[in-house]
């Protein structure tokens, strides 16, 4: 039996706000300069984001709040949103949290030691031999690498559930300066939790990663990057991001075709920034119209980082419902600079599984 993704659930902050709602917070900020009051009405006029959500009960706290502060809302958010988006996807597949055999996280937006899966793994009731695997330091690309991590657990573990989930509280990164890096960043970046159920148990179906590609640049490491500055993730995002991700992508992709050619595809592409999209699709000519589904999900949720590209792809799934001929192309990218690429191909049935089907259609015919 292959190893298939069953599906994927997301979570997100109750709170809501729009783009114009975020700039009348930040012209609130005590001291703020006229000219980076214009950069914020520049970035969050832009027509890619509409709205994102904060784990907060109101905005105007990311003001003032301090660095401890910051730190516990990441704890607690994180644990609340990921947790939630785990549980729905058990719960429509079907999987008690007791039969789930692994628990993979990625974050980059905090930092705990023991990291979140002890914290998911606590409110859930997860098994006490679960197979936990915390991944940090991957930034916005995170969610591929913690799919093949999965995936190969499943190859040596038959009969098994592996859960990969993505969360990232952005917001408690929030650092204020006049910096344009920091502008943007305080501009694009939302909450949010995507996970992610695969299995190998038989007679389960769904898409598998049939390959799996990845670039490591660091020489563009200063390009992309968190660095802690005053006890503070401190976000680092260059003019050259764009282009870097374009290219990277169009490697990935370039790999990923010439190991395994496909016909009729869909693409799920990381939604970095309406300006990152755009670079992709004027470079890579292969992607051209077929970055809806990536806009829409920065459109209503901004960058959430590291879930991002898992919301692209339960969009696909579940508004386009790819058929059986269908492949789908993952790409996602971030800190480092690092970039990942995956080829989702959808398994057949068995002749067990086709014979009961049959049946089926006869008896309902």
């Amino acid at each position: 039996m292959k190893n298939v993704i069953l599906g994927i659930e997301t979570a997100v902050p109750s709170l809501s706000i729009t783009q114009k709602e975020a700039y009348a917070c930040a012209a609130q900020k005590q001291g703020i300069k006229s000219s980076t009051l214009k950069w914020y009405e520049r970035f969050m006029g832009d027509r890619g984001i509409e709205t994102r959500h904060f784990a907060l009960d109101r905005v105007e706290e990311v003001l003032e709040e301090s660095r401890d502060a910051s730190h516990e809302r990441f704890r607690k958010g994180a644990t609340q949103i990921g947790a939630e988006a785990l549980r729905k996807i058990l719960e429509r597949s079907g999987v008690k949290p007791e039969s789930l055999d692994g628990l993979v996280v990625t974050t980059c937006t905090g930092y705990l030691c023991p990291g979140l899966t002890s914290y998911i793994s606590e409110v859930l009731g997860l098994r006490a031999d679960l197979f936990a695997m915390d991944l940090a330091g991957l930034g916005c690309g995170a969610a591929l690498p913690a799919l093949r991590a999965a995936d190969q657990y499943l190859s040596t573990h038959p009969e098994s559930y592996v859960a990969v989930v993505s969360v990232e509280i952005c917001s408690a990164a929030i650092y204020w300066d006049d910096t344009i890096d920091l502008i943007l960043s305080n501009s694009i970046f939302g909450d949010g939790a995507a996970a992610c159920l695969l299995t190998n148990v038989a007679g389960r179906r769904g898409f598998s990663l049939a390959s799996f590609s990845s670039v490591l640049w660091p020489q563009y490491r200063e390009d992309l990057r968190f660095k802690t500055q005053d006890g503070r993730l401190r976000n680092v995002i260059s003019r050259n991001v764009p282009a870097v991700a374009a290219r990277a992508v169009q490697s990935l992709m370039a790999d990923l075709m010439s190991r395994s050619p496909v016909g009729k595809w869909r693409a799920a592409v990381h939604p970095g920034g309406r300006l990152i999209l755009d670079e992709i699709e004027k470079n890579v000519t292969a992607l051209e119209g077929k970055l809806e589904r990536s806009r829409s999900v920065l459109r209503r949720y901004g960058n959430m980082s590291s879930p991002s590209v898992l919301f692209v792809l339960k969009d696909i799934l579940e508004l386009d419902r790819p058929g059986a001929e269908e492949a789908i192309l993952l790409f996602a990218f971030g800190a480092g600079f690092s970039a990942y690429g995956a080829l989702l191909r959808m398994q057949p049935a068995t002749e067990a599984q086709t014979e009961k089907i049959a049946v089926k259609e006869v008896c309902h015919g």
